[in-house]
């Protein structure tokens, strides 16, 4: 590493070295950055040691069993960040054509209570936008909003980001407390009980979302503060439109956002239990250097 401290080569910098920063800040490890990526390990780091000698500096140091960002990649972050996000609103405004793009992930369980309000003052407002919705995890969209792939998130950050160097170049408006309920067929035997303890649920089968989604680790967190063992599910399902389904017709419970419990089509019963401590809040993300997105952001206000 002797020849980090030489004079940077920016010139041959590509923008997938740039999303490989970006991501390796967020993950905080090199094995889940090259898993993402479809890299071997040995070829990650290989990278990395690439981007450095191009910076000149060394980015990023061990820390425990991850990569923690130095003082020199921390202050590099939010840039890589802007340029990303500029090479994600070009493909935007090429693709655009007419009425400005707005490319907007978010949650599902937002379908349950802002989205179509949001949506339809984007629509109708002075800018007219055209919409493109995607929706994903919590992890993906985050990624997806730092490479510019996106301009606003609808949803909750994941917990572990937060307060870190890869969300310092965001803004974000809370737009209400988004709590868990967790979920059973009306005719499963806990349905209708005044109260339910926590680890009575666990003798229940369930069906939940996959480890990256934010509803799965608040559901996690909230066995592990009474030192109960999580559930384990015996069916991943990609979003509540599954699970509430199955549900209505099993005797497998689920947990969801309380406002798609309550709009729930279905057969089923919110369970008098609580999980967490606190709700979690739902915000409307964005990158603060995207002006597409400070004007939605203000059209919405």
């Amino acid at each position: 590493m002797a020849d980090l401290m030489s004079q940077p080569r920016l010139d041959q910098l590509r923008v997938k070295q740039l999303r490989f920063l970006s991501l390796l800040a967020a993950k905080g490890a090199l094995a889940a950055t090259a898993d993402h990526l479809s890299m071997t390990p040995s070829a990650a780091s290989m990278m990395l040691k690439e981007i450095e000698g191009l910076f000149g500096a060394k980015l990023f140091r061990r820390q425990g069993r991850g990569m923690a960002l130095t003082d020199e990649g921390r202050a590099l972050l939010p840039r890589c960040q802007t340029v990303l996000g500029e090479v994600g609103a070009m493909g935007s405004t090429l693709r655009g054509g007419g009425n400005p793009v707005l490319r907007l992930g978010a949650f599902p369980h937002t379908t349950t209570t802002v989205l179509p309000g949001i949506v339809k003052q984007l629509i109708s407002g002075p800018s007219a936008w055209r919409l493109q919705i995607v929706d994903g995890s919590a992890e993906h969209l985050l990624q997806l909003l730092l490479r510019g792939d996106i301009d606003l998130l609808l949803g909750r950050l994941p917990h572990q980001v937060a307060g870190t160097p890869a969300i310092d170049g965001l803004a974000q408006r809370v737009l209400y407390e988004g709590r868990l309920s967790v979920v059973a067929a009306r005719s499963h035997p806990l349905a209708g009980r005044r109260s339910v303890a926590l680890g009575e649920l666990l003798k229940w089968p369930w069906i939940l979302p996959g480890m990256q989604s934010t509803t799965r680790v608040a559901l996690v967190d909230a066995f592990l503060r009474r030192s109960l063992a999580p559930p384990l599910p015996v069916v991943e399902s990609p979003s509540f439109f599954y699970s509430l389904s199955v549900v209505a017709q099993t005797e497998l419970l689920t947990c969801c956002a309380h406002s798609a419990a309550l709009q729930s089509g279905h057969a089923t019963s919110i369970l008098a239990v609580t999980v967490g401590p606190d709700p979690a809040p739902v915000a409307m993300v964005w990158r603060k250097t995207s002006a597409e997105a400070q004007r939605a952001v203000d059209q919405l206000a």
